[in-house]
């Protein structure tokens, strides 16, 4: 046994005898840590920390006094950074509200882009007291002021009490929210599991004010929520964050478990330790992993489920048809996946090849604008756990009650900001907050897509058309959990003539599933070589409905081509360090450009490769870079710039179609807001640089500039692949780009069961409206705006209509102040003439359906599937009364819609029928 261990082992014996019985003060500390990644274990262990950032390569955490003690005893160099957190994050506050009263308003304009793509909910609140977080009285007030405001939206129900009786609250979110819509899928989200981890319950307010507040006016999250079941459970330990708000409240507090008493002067059960799959099974494993020691942070109690607040949601998981769930904890920038014990969990227990590709695909996509990384608990944090709530839900209790596979995973979020200024902390400053919840909001919407049919679609043209008809190439890749039909559409947007039919893709059976597909095209006759062309691929599927735009060029100049086939490297480029081209991976041909040539990057790297010519954009319109790229880098701290320059001295990065330029250097990240790639895009997809900033420029030079950091983190993958790069081009445009006025495709409208009229419109030849205008009229001559949106969404829901007809326009607004307007429809809306009654419902082997409408007598009946299929089409006299039979014994489980309209087509009423 080495001096370490023998170390450790001493000081274990002393830990025993610790026993924190009241709220301590805690503290932030760096600790330089052994070498060895197993005694680093040993120490975290001893330390009992479960969550830690690394920075200049030593461990950041809090930990108490008792703690600190068993740390100073050790040979390890440590320092405290703050003695006192909760006293410093109440300094830190009290500046923040002192100079920003109008805290949300001042936060939101910080800029960055996740700022831009989710908006503050109007009721979100960031609290003067309780470090800026909902305590739990005021989570319940935002509950019930939410499910008051949106009672056919939000359902509030309790999933049983904790140990000293408090409720554990769930929201649902669905559009039949007292309906159990069997097929839909349905997502768990979990904070608060731990006390002290402050930004799981405020997060999850955030996200169920967001999609609430979200859904009449953004059709992606109204399609979510009318899709999915949505369950959030702020507070799964309301008794360990009220003792932290009763003990500290200004924030702060550090207590952990839930408020048990253990019968031995010691009080809580760790709730993460306490699930049934590994439980107690911490054999050669830190004691982070777990503990039979009552005065333990981790302890696992007395018996697995022993707890009522995990057994209050074991009962509410087994009684539900649940596909995904999110844990969320703090701090750390990771998701920690299955299995917290890997090491016990090889070969027919490991994960399946589904699992694993979930868990490589989803991950990659939620941490985009929140720089998390992932692995399983030994991969992100050195570590193993055992009774964690994301392995029971995979793996545990499957065939119990409705419970089936859920895929599961831990959310480590908060670390941005801290109470040191850049470490991490359990308790994140008030000013943190909004921006925290917004990446979160991000990274839980990615949950809600993959839960159902979800595919991701790459565009597979040349960004240089050279014929004027022929087909452009997709390829769909399925990336949610359900197996559904996928219905890919090319849309029009400028200077396509015409195009071919959708391509209707019935089923992609397996996870990963690719399907290779085309659709035709015929440009305009008039075209000339330069002009551009843009166009935009619709996917629809599961009830989503999501477009990737794309521009190209009809025979533009080609300034630079290299398909990385050359001998030599050196023919077009000039190589500081390392780049090179390889043959371990091509997207055409048998190579491609790498920054890591020889397999794994190392740390501290900053190497450049630099085009040997220049680019003359003197006379262009228009100039762009493209290539193709496929990437595996730590998240935010790893990545690639492209860079251009007009002097050689000042280079400038630029951002491209999949780059990522969040601000600031928190959680460990190097981009602070200038653009890169980073992350992980497990294919290869068209990465499009817009050049067109520098037109006029005579000799503009590029390069590619990739950079790691120095840390050790204790994550597995601080050293990745890295990027390669094949078929790279640079294109320019010396043709006046023809700006040509906005054409309607088709504009559709129907009523709906809430008695909205939901608007939904397509155009070609589209020169990027700046807006569109939505008009309606009593007497189809006199209109007026009902509302406007933006010139990239195309679809309107109005909320306040006449009764009787109300006819609805389009007005399309263009950047040139031109106008264009659609034709005109009518939805017709009598409220109180029709009702429609449907029984039984859910429906078995036939359906009733009793429709009274004053002043009319034919009707027609219309009954279409989730993929929009019709399966019954009749008209009726209604004018005798009496029901309408419908034989639905051949119909297969699911949702189904059911319109009525009159005899010129005005839609009467709408409804869903479950098909049981």
């Amino acid at each position: 046994m080495n001096y370490v261990q023998k170390t450790l082992a001493l000081l274990f014996l002393l830990a025993i005898a610790i026993t924190v019985s009241a709220q301590t003060k805690y503290s932030t500390v760096t600790i330089v840590p052994p070498q060895d990644k197993q005694q680093r274990a040993e120490l975290l262990g001893l330390l009992e920390i479960d969550h830690f950032d690394m920075r200049d390569g030593k461990i950041v955490a809090e930990i108490n006094q008792q703690q600190i003690a068993l740390l100073r005893q050790t040979s390890f160099q440590y320092e405290v950074v703050i003695p006192d957190v909760a006293a410093h994050i109440n300094e830190l506050n009290q500046r923040y509200f002192a100079a920003s009263p109008a805290a949300r308003v001042a936060m939101e304009q910080t800029g960055g882009l996740v700022e831009e793509l989710i908006p503050t909910p109007s009721a979100f609140q960031v609290h003067p007291t309780l470090g800026g977080f909902y305590s739990f009285a005021q989570m319940n007030t935002a509950m019930n002021n939410l499910a008051a405001t949106y009672s056919s939206l939000v359902q509030k129900t309790s999933l049983g009490l904790s140990v000293q009786g408090r409720d554990i609250w769930c929201i649902k979110i669905s559009d039949n929210v007292t309906t159990d819509e069997v097929n839909e899928p349905e997502v768990l989200y979990i904070g608060l599991q731990h006390a002290r981890e402050a930004i799981g319950g405020s997060s999850l307010i955030f996200f169920m004010q967001y999609l609430c507040e979200n859904y009449a006016t953004d059709s992606r999250i109204q399609a979510l929520v009318n899709n999915r079941e949505i369950f959030i459970i702020p507070c799964m330990n309301p008794d360990g964050w009220e003792y932290n708000r009763v003990n500290d409240p200004n924030g702060g507090g550090g207590w952990r478990k839930n408020r048990r008493n253990n019968g031995d002067g010691t009080f809580g059960v760790d709730l993460n330790r306490n699930w049934s799959f590994d439980w107690g099974n911490c054999s050669g494993a830190s004691s982070s992993c777990g503990s039979s020691n009552t005065s333990s942070d981790v302890y696992w109690g007395p018996s697995a489920f022993s707890e009522p607040e995990t057994q209050a949601v074991r009962n509410f998981v087994i009684s539900h048809h649940l596909v995904s769930m999110i844990d969320q904890h703090a701090f750390g920038p990771y998701y920690s996946l299955p299995f917290g014990r890997p090491s016990l969990h090889p070969g027919v227990d490991s994960l399946t090849i589904m699992d694993q590709d979930y868990y490589d695909h989803v991950p990659a996509a939620m941490g985009k604008y929140n720089g998390m990384r992932a692995g399983n608990s030994i991969q992100s944090v050195g570590y193993e756990v055992a009774g964690g709530v994301k392995d029971w839900m995979l793996k545990a209790e499957i065939g119990v009650g409705t419970k089936g596979k859920i895929y599961g995973l831990t959310g480590e979020g908060g670390a941005g900001g801290g109470t040191g200024g850049s470490y991490g902390s359990f308790w994140p400053p008030a000013s943190e907050i909004i921006s925290l919840s917004k990446g979160m909001v991000y990274q839980n919407l990615q949950i809600l897509f993959s839960a159902g049919s979800y595919v991701d679609i790459t565009d597979q043209a040349d960004i240089a058309l050279t014929a004027p008809s022929g087909s452009l190439g997709f390829k769909i890749k399925r990336i949610g959990i359900a197996d559904g039909p996928v219905t890919v559409t090319l849309i029009p947007l400028e200077n396509i003539a015409s195009v071919g039919s959708p391509v209707i893709i019935n089923s992609l059976p397996n996870y990963c599933d690719t399907y290779n597909g085309s659709i035709g095209y015929s440009l305009p006759g008039n075209i000339q070589a330069g002009h551009r062309i843009k166009y935009a691929w619709r996917v629809q599927t599961g009830g989503q409905t999501y477009y990737d735009t794309l521009i190209k060029f009809y025979n533009p100049v080609q300034l630079f081509y290299d398909n990385m086939e050359g001998a030599s490297v050196a023919t077009n480029w000039v190589v500081s360090a390392n780049w090179n081209y390889t043959t371990a991976m091509a997207f055409a041909g048998t190579k491609s450009l790498t920054e890591s040539p020889s397999g794994l990057y190392g740390q501290n790297r900053n190497d450049i490769i630099r085009y040997n010519g220049s680019f003359n954009l003197s006379d262009a319109t228009a100039a762009y870079l493209t290539f193709q790229v496929r990437h595996r880098a730590e998240n935010f701290r790893d990545k690639l710039e492209v860079q251009v320059s007009t002097n050689g001295t000042t280079w400038i990065p630029v951002a491209g179609s999949t780059t990522v330029e969040e601000p600031g250097t928190l959680d460990g990240s190097t981009l602070d807001g200038d653009p890169a790639l980073t992350g992980i895009r497990e294919d290869w997809v068209p990465e499009v640089y817009n050049l067109s900033a520098f037109i006029g420029q005579p000799a503009l030079q590029l390069r590619l500039v990739f950079s790691s950091d120095a840390n050790t983190t204790g994550y597995d993958f601080q050293v990745d692949e890295g990027f390669n790069i094949d078929d790279l081009k640079v294109i320019k445009s010396t043709t006046a780009l023809v700006i040509l006025p906005v054409h309607f495709i088709s504009f559709t409208g129907r009523l709906q069961q809430d008695n909205t009229a939901e608007l939904n419109w397509q155009i070609a030849l589209n020169s990027d409206p700046d807006y569109f205008s939505i008009e309606r009229s009593a007497n189809g001559t006199n209109f007026w705006e009902a509302g406007r949106v933006s010139g990239q969404q195309f679809t309107f829901i109005d909320r306040d209509l006449f009764a009787g007809n109300n006819y609805y326009r389009i007005k399309a607004a263009g950047v040139d102040r031109t106008t264009t307007y659609s034709n005109i429809i009518t939805i017709i809306y009598k409220p109180g003439i029709v009702s429609l009654q449907l029984y039984p419902n859910p429906a078995s082997d036939e359906i009733n359906i009793k429709i009274i409408a004053d002043g009319l007598t034919d009707i027609s009946i219309r009954i279409t599937d989730l993929a929009g299929r019709v399966i019954h089409n009749s008209k009726a006299n209604i004018s005798s009364g009496g029901d309408i039979k419908i034989n639905s014994s051949w119909w297969t489980q699911g949702l189904y819609y059911l319109q009525v309209t009159d005899d010129k087509n005005n839609v009467l009423a709408t409804e869903k029928i479950l098909k049981q």
